[in-house]
């Protein structure tokens, strides 16, 4: 090649990096740009079967409320649905919507925040509230995630940028893990079904800030899993709240009923984004509760307790 092709090579490349390098600022600084958002989760969601562990799984739906950052008493020069559905893609946290979202066009940043599951929230606005109910179910996956209520935010107020925006979530409520061991006379624990007593399960979330009341409903039984041969572990999501006595049931599948309390004071209060995860010998005729490890969850270390055939 000649000096002088390599030298309007050089320069055509030059010139085209220069112009990319121009569109780029003219878009941030006034231009349409595209607001793209990833997700992480801050903790395990289930350690039983380890569902949704660092992040969420593909193709879950998450409601996403964005709003221009403007100053009190000044009006918002862009308007977004709300609330903005988008899907989970892959296990990397990428994300996706049908309905492309931009920055103002005024310049200036936006706040963004988001629900898990969908349709949990209507609204953010201020003063909003949505009373939140858990499954009673959670022995299959779906309800396990319809069950693990999440609120989720980005680093606001979020100025324009070219790159995907994260936003981080965190759990709301309460995780029981259970992990089924078999004891004296060697209980057939497959088919075994793992249930948590008397469980209030609704609360009011205050959408604006993510806060949640005190658990309020009729006393429900939550189940938690249903063992299987290669499945002796489940957890399920509880509001936040104060339960006593004969917490745990393990029903067999010979039809024999196992209870046990929650620990020797018979009395513990369950935190907000807390993990607190038991370890269950089923004998013939009784159960032995234990806590063990907390892996993820803020650790709450629970209690201990025996219970007898009913």
């Amino acid at each position: 090649m000649s000096d002088m092709k390599h030298s309007f090579i050089l320069f055509a490349a030059v010139a085209l990096t220069l112009a990319a390098c121009s569109n780029d600022d003219e878009n941030l600084n006034g231009g349409p740009v595209e607001l793209r958002l990833s997700s992480s989760l801050e903790v395990q969601t289930r350690a039983g079967n380890d569902i949704q562990g660092a992040q969420f799984d593909a193709d879950e739906d998450i409601d996403v409320f964005i709003h221009e950052d403007v100053a009190a008493g000044e009006t918002a020069t862009s308007q977004y649905d709300q609330p903005l559905l988008y899907t989970t893609m892959d296990a990397n946290g990428n994300m996706s919507t049908n309905n492309r979202q931009y920055f103002p066009g005024s310049g200036k940043g936006v706040n963004i925040y988001a629900y898990y599951p969908s349709k949990a929230v209507s609204s953010i606005a201020e003063g909003a509230t949505e009373d939140f109910t858990i499954q009673s179910d959670q022995s299959t996956d779906e309800n396990y995630k319809l069950s693990d209520l999440m609120r989720g935010a980005a680093n606001n107020p979020v100025e324009r940028t070219r790159d995907a925006v994260p936003l981080a979530f965190s759990h709301l409520l309460t995780k029981v893990t259970v992990n089924l061991k078999q004891g004296n006379g060697q209980p057939d624990l497959e088919g075994a079904v793992v249930k948590l007593k008397g469980v209030l399960p609704t609360t009011t979330l205050t959408t604006s800030t993510g806060n949640i009341s005190e658990a309020k409903g009729t006393a429900t039984d939550i189940t938690v899993m249903k063992a299987s041969a290669n499945d002796d572990r489940g957890s399920a999501v509880i509001i936040p709240q104060t339960l006593s006595g004969e917490f745990f049931e393990v029903t067999l599948k010979d039809g024999g009923v196992l209870r046990a309390k929650i620990n020797f004071q018979e009395t513990i209060t369950f935190m907000s984004g807390k993990e607190y995860k038991y370890e269950i010998t089923v004998n013939l005729t009784t159960l032995a509760v234990f806590s063990s490890a907390i892996n993820d969850w803020t650790a709450e270390t629970p209690g201990s307790g025996f219970a007898e055939m009913q």
